[in-house]
């Protein structure tokens, strides 16, 4: 494998799904993960890699190449949180292999 993502939009359009994943992993996950609380989270641990910023026309990517994971988050002020994430929410986790696939 060189490429997982996490697809963390989809927890919010499925209780059934977050429900089965906690059961599943043991770990509660919320609907609605803002990059405003990944980023303080990140901010207490030591050794933060540096974030590379991407707009992705409607989402921006924070990359940490050093780390190599990305977050995806919805960068669109008229997205509102309901069925679906809203502005500012994290859209997914991408982690890729730090060499080239075969």
């Amino acid at each position: 494998m060189a490429t997982a993502s996490i697809q963390l939009h989809r927890l919010a359009s499925d209780d059934d799904l977050a429900r089965a994943w906690a059961r599943s992993m043991g770990v509660g996950f919320p609907r609605y993960t803002s990059w405003e609380e990944l980023r303080d989270e990140l901010s207490r641990t030591q050794g933060v890699p540096e974030l590379k910023i991407t707009d992705q026309g409607g989402f921006l990517q924070y990359r940490a190449v050093a780390s190599n994971v990305s977050v995806i988050v919805v960068d669109a002020e008229d997205e509102e949180r309901g069925y679906r994430v809203g502005d500012g929410d994290a859209w997914s986790l991408d982690l890729w292999a730090p060499f080239r696939a075969s």
